[in-house]
């Protein structure tokens, strides 16, 4: 079934084709772009865009957790981390009615803390100890 989506396009999973953009921007011609493209071919930089303009949430934010479980930095064009930048950036009313996302959010970000202490605390000492020597 998962595979069935994957080859759909935002367009076609909620039956609405987008009438032509009346405002004339790149992000705004950019998105009705990409609602045309099947989501197996959606790049990050993609679902970072469209995510961050709360377009196709249904399907795109599963999308957007599974790739920041696989790399909470994974990135599109701006910086590392950008995906989980958009991601943080959903209002609290979205994750109210998604709690199941919000569970594998939460696990991403405990995850990431954890990696985090490990770094700070194992890594990072070791790394400075290389200029006081």
């Amino acid at each position: 079934m998962k595979n069935d989506y994957m080859n759909s396009s935002l367009e076609e999973l909620e039956n609405c084709v987008w009438k032509k953009p009346e405002y004339n921007s790149a992000l705004i011609t950019n998105c009705h772009r990409l609602r045309k493209i099947p989501l197996k071919d959606l790049s990050i930089e993609n679902i970072r865009i469209l995510v961050g303009q709360k377009i196709g949430l249904k399907y795109l934010v599963p999308l957007a957790l599974e790739s920041l479980e696989n790399n909470y930095f994974c990135s599109g064009d701006f910086y590392n981390g950008d995906l989980l930048y958009a991601v943080l950036g959903m209002e609290s009313d979205y994750w109210d009615k998604n709690y199941a996302l919000f569970q594998r959010l939460s696990a991403v970000m405990f995850n990431l803390e954890e990696d985090y202490k490990t770094y700070s605390e194992k890594i990072l000492p070791k790394w400075k100890k290389l200029f006081t020597e």
